[in-house]
């Protein structure tokens, strides 16, 4: 499994007051009796395309792609407020069609509604995040999409794909690919195939080396010029929320999208997974703690915890067990890529405090000495 930083974006108009609304989550017994989606792929269905059996290798130049837009769930993809747009965004990731009285559904968290939490989108599309809490970012921000949309566009962050060997067949069985984060391009994005995104060093594994991305697919495929990206990984994708780092956490992820005949542009991208309850608890208490020091404990954040919690609607390896108790969230996000370069590896980032993190105990040092000398310097280092 793969575990990176995906997106570095600001969202600086969202703040954690967006959480505290009670989520409409569907809570309950653990039910599905839908069978397994016959889908025979494609980014109009809730699976993505298969594999091609009949295709050769990558046998072209290759080509590196930046993402120019994300939807969060909140729009559809022409930028428009949609209440039910998160059904443009996600895949069918437990292989069901669920309902509220579905019978092999996880066991939703107490207190949440079974019709929220249990019923899919159409085609059994999985996407909680996109239905249960955007809606509650959005009572704050309703232009959340466009917000982070904006940041794309001045040349603040974006993500790119480097897809080697890739030409302009329809169908390929192998092209390795790998993802960076770019950013601070030092001015708007063209998105004309000139941009040279700088790239973050944190995902090199030898930041002298552009071409050692942690983050690789190496059984990605194109199959009717969608190209996928094999394997599933996990990904962390980083929001800033009010200026505090936000990490979303996607385990099982699948990524794919349509690419233009010409291999300028992408459409329709997907970003399709689970995010583990507890882990997200964890980063929004981080994010909660920026605001206030007093959310670090107490009611107040244990409150919207619980809401969070009340939208799982899935285990965290993906699937559905009705004898256990519902601990993910799935998401499903979309994106819109254009031609890029790769640009020069940028300085590394320092590392964000947890300010809900206990401070170091006065006389304490990394040797565990007491009141001495020692032990006072590394307690006030």
């Amino acid at each position: 499994m793969l575990r990176s930083s995906i997106v570095s974006a600001s969202l600086a108009a969202l703040s954690l007051a967006a959480f505290s609304g009670t989520v409409a989550a569907g809570c309950g017994g653990s039910t599905d009796t839908g069978s397994a989606s016959t889908s025979t792929g494609g980014l109009d269905s809730r699976e993505p395309p298969a594999k091609p059996t009949d295709a050769g290798k990558g046998d072209g130049p290759g080509q590196t792609f930046a993402v120019s837009k994300l939807f969060l769930g909140d729009t559809d993809r022409t930028g428009s407020p949609k209440p039910d747009a998160w059904e443009q965004y996600g895949y069918n990731l437990d292989g069901k069609i669920s309902t509220e009285t579905s019978t092999d559904h996880c066991k939703p968290r107490a207190g949440a509604q079974l019709k929220s939490v249990k019923k899919d989108g159409s085609g059994g599309l999985d996407n909680a995040f996109g239905k249960l809490l955007m809606p509650i970012i959005g009572s704050l921000a309703s232009d959340a999409t466009a917000l982070i949309n904006e940041n794309i566009a001045d040349g603040s962050f974006t993500i790119l794909m480097k897809l080697d060997t890739l030409g302009d067949k329809a169908n390929y069985i192998d092209i390795p690919t790998s993802l960076y984060v770019g950013t601070n391009l030092g001015g708007p994005a063209k998105f004309d195939g000139s941009d040279k995104w700088p790239v973050v060093p944190e995902l090199l594994d030898n930041p002298a080396d552009i071409n050692s991305s942690k983050v690789k697919f190496a059984n990605s495929y194109v199959a009717n010029d969608t190209w996928v990206s094999g394997s599933k990984g996990d990904l962390d994708i980083k929001l800033s929320v009010a200026g505090f780092a936000l990490n979303l956490g996607i385990s099982n992820a699948v990524l794919s999208m349509k690419l233009d005949a010409d291999r300028k542009g992408t459409t329709n991208g997907v970003i399709a997974g689970v995010l583990p309850v507890e882990p997200l608890v964890a980063e929004l208490k981080k994010v909660a703690g920026g605001f206030s020091k007093e959310l670090c404990t107490g009611s107040t954040f244990e409150s919207i915890a619980e809401s969070i919690r009340q939208a799982a609607d899935v285990l965290e390896d993906g699937s559905q067990n009705p004898s256990k108790e519902c601990n993910a969230i799935s998401i499903g996000l979309g994106f819109e890529a254009k031609a890029a370069q790769l640009g020069k590896v940028s300085e590394a980032s320092p590392p964000a405090e947890d300010p809900c993190a206990e401070p170091t105990p006065a006389g304490s040092g990394p040797t565990g000495a007491g009141g001495g000398g020692q032990g006072g310097a590394g307690g006030a280092g």
